[in-house]
C-alpha cells in the first residue's frame, strides 16, 4: 500500500477504532518509517482501555476479535496487520524491552491517545 493509499484509509480506520474508546493506537512498520511500497500493509497496535490481563488464548482472542470486527469490511480493501493489547498487556510488553518493543517506541507513530492513557 502506498503512502497515498494509507493517507486515505487511516482516517477511516481511526474513526472505526475510536468507537471502542482505545487508550492508544500506534502505526508501526514501513508506513510509520516512511519506507512503504505498493506491497506494504498497515501495521497497527491498538491498546484497549481494558484493565484486565487475559489468562488464556480464548480471552486474548475475544479482545482481539472485539477490535478486529470494527475493521472487517475495510480489511477486504487493505491489508492490515493488527495487534491488540489491553493496558496491562501493553505495560508488560514495554517492560520486557524486547527488540520489537524498542522499535515500536522509537519508530512507531501514535495516531491516537486518550486523555486517560
Amino acid at each position: 500500500m502506498t503512502v497515498q493509499e494509507a493517507t486515505f484509509y487511516l482516517p477511516l480506520i481511526l474513526e472505526r477504532l475510536k468507537k471502542i474508546n482505545p487508550a492508544k493506537i500506534i502505526l508501526f512498520g514501513s508506513q510509520a518509517q516512511g519506507t512503504a511500497t505498493a506491497d506494504s500493509d498497515l501495521d497497527l497496535l491498538v491498546v484497549t482501555n481494558d484493565d484486565s490481563l487475559p489468562q488464556d488464548y480464548r480471552e486474548k482472542e475475544k479482545i482481539y476479535l472485539n477490535v478486529a470486527r470494527l475493521l472487517r469490511d475495510i480489511k477486504g480493501d487493505v491489508s492490515i496487520d493488527l495487534i491488540v493489547h489491553t493496558r496491562p498487556m501493553h505495560d508488560r510488553f514495554i517492560e520486557m524491552n524486547s527488540l520489537f518493543a524498542r522499535e515500536l517506541q522509537q519508530t512507531g507513530t501514535i495516531l491516537y491517545e486518550s486523555h486517560n492513557a
